[in-house]
C-alpha cells in the first residue's frame, strides 16, 4: 500500500442552479466528499494504492460513500459503520467564476468518532506513508487516534503527511487549544500542506511568514503552501521553491486543495524533485475545480498529461513535469 489515510469520508450535495445562492438553490447532484476520501480518490485514480480509515453511518449515505470509493479501487476495509452516529454533509452554492457559499452538517458526524482500534494490526505497517488532516484533531476520540498514528508510523519510519484542512465552522476548542493540537501533529508530521489561512490557524500567527517561523524543526520537514491559481511553495531545508499555477475557468473552488495534495503526494512518493511534485500538484487541482464535483473530478494520469501539455511543459514519468 502507498498511502493510508484517516479523515472525512462524507457526501457533497452541489447546487445544480448556478449562480444561486443557499437560499435559492433548489436542485443539487449528491457525490462522495470529504477532503481524505477526495485525497484518496484523486491518488488512486493517479494509480497509487490507496486506503482510506473512517466511519460512515449505518444508513443509505454511507452505503454510498462505501460503494464509490470501492468503485474507485480504494481500500474500504478499515471504513466502518457507525450505529450511533451520522454520515457527515456538505451543501454548496455553485456559481463559476467564483467562490461559494458552503454549510457543514457535521452533528454527531460519524468520522470523528475513528480509534486506533479502526486501523487494526498491520495497517501502518504495510503501508509507505500516512496522511491525517487538521479536522482529525478537533474533537475526540479521533484526535488521540490521528496523534498515536502518526507516532506509531514515525516510529517505523513511514511518511507522515499533514494535511492542515482548516475548517473553522467545524472547531469548538478555544484558540490555544487548538494551536496545542495543531503543534502537537505538526511536529510528527515530515510533510505539511496548507494554504495561508491554514498555517496561521494552525499556529496562533498573524501572517506566514511568522506561521513557518514558528513551527518545530522547520528545517527538516518538507511544507508545502498553496496558493489556488497563483501556484504553490515549497520549502525543502529551509529553501524556498516555487510552482507554477495555472489559470482555468473555475466552477467551484472547492476541491482544489485535494487534487493539489493527491498529485503532490503522487510526485513525492515517485521521487520527484519536490517542486516538480508541487506543480504536478498544481495541475491535478486546476483541473478539479474546473469540474462540478470534487471527488468525480479527480483526473487520470493522461488528463494531467494532455493539461501540462496544453500548458508548456513535459511530463517525464520517472521524473515530473518539465518545461518545454
Amino acid at each position: 500500500m502507498d498511502l493510508l489515510a484517516i479523515g472525512r469520508a462524507g457526501v457533497d450535495f452541489y447546487s445544480l442552479d448556478y449562480g444561486s445562492s443557499l437560499v435559492d438553490a433548489r436542485r443539487f447532484a449528491k457525490y462522495v466528499g470529504g477532503t481524505a476520501a477526495n485525497t484518496v480518490v484523486g491518488a488512486t485514480r493517479l494509480g497509487l494504492s490507496c486506503a482510506l480509515v473512517s466511519r460512515v453511518g449505518d444508513d443509505e449515505l454511507g452505503d454510498f460513500v462505501l460503494g464509490f470509493l470501492k468503485a474507485e479501487g480504494v481500500d474500504v476495509k478499515r471504513l466502518r459503520k457507525d450505529h450511533d452516529r451520522k454520515t457527515g454533509v456538505v451543501f454548496a452554492e455553485v456559481s463559476p467564476g467564483r467562490d461559494g457559499r458552503f454549510i457543514f452538517y457535521r452533528e454527531k458526524v460519524a468520522d470523528l468518532q475513528v480509534t486506533s482500534a479502526d486501523l487494526g494490526s498491520g495497517a501502518l505497517e504495510g503501508t509507505r506513508a500516512l496522511l491525517v488532516t487538521g479536522t482529525g484533531l478537533s474533537a475526540s476520540p479521533s484526535l488521540e487516534t490521528v496523534l498515536e498514528a502518526e507516532r506509531k508510523a514515525k516510529s517505523l519510519g513511514k511518511m507522515v503527511i499533514l494535511n492542515l484542512d482548516w475548517r473553522p465552522t467545524l472547531w469548538r476548542a478555544p484558540v490555544t487549544e487548538r494551536v496545542s493540537r495543531y503543534r502537537r501533529a505538526m511536529a510528527q508530521a515530515d510533510v505539511l500542506v496548507g494554504n495561508d489561512k491554514e498555517y496561521m490557524a494552525a499556529t496562533g500567527k498573524g501572517d506566514l511568514q511568522g506561521a513557518l517561523g514558528s513551527i518545530k524543526d522547520a528545517d527538516s520537514k518538507l511544507i508545502a503552501v498553496t496558493k489556488g491559481e497563483a501556484g504553490s511553495e515549497v520549502w525543502v531545508h529551509g529553501r524556498r521553491e516555487s510552482a507554477e499555477g495555472f489559470r482555468v475557468p473555475l466552477m467551484k473552488g472547492l476541491g482544489g486543495g485535494d487534487g493539489f495534495i493527491s498529485g503532490f503526494i503522487f510526485g513525492i512518493l515517485h521521487g520527484w524533485a519536490p517542486a516538480r511534485a508541487a506543480l504536478f500538484g498544481n495541475a491535478v487541482g486546476a483541473i478539479v475545480v474546473t469540474g462540478h464535483a470534487c471527488s468525480e473530478s479527480m483526473p487520470s494520469p493522461r488528463r494531467v498529461s494532455s493539461f501540462l501539455k496544453r500548458n508548456g511543459y513535459d511530463l517525464v514519468w520517472k521524473s515530473g513535469p518539465s518545461k518545454r
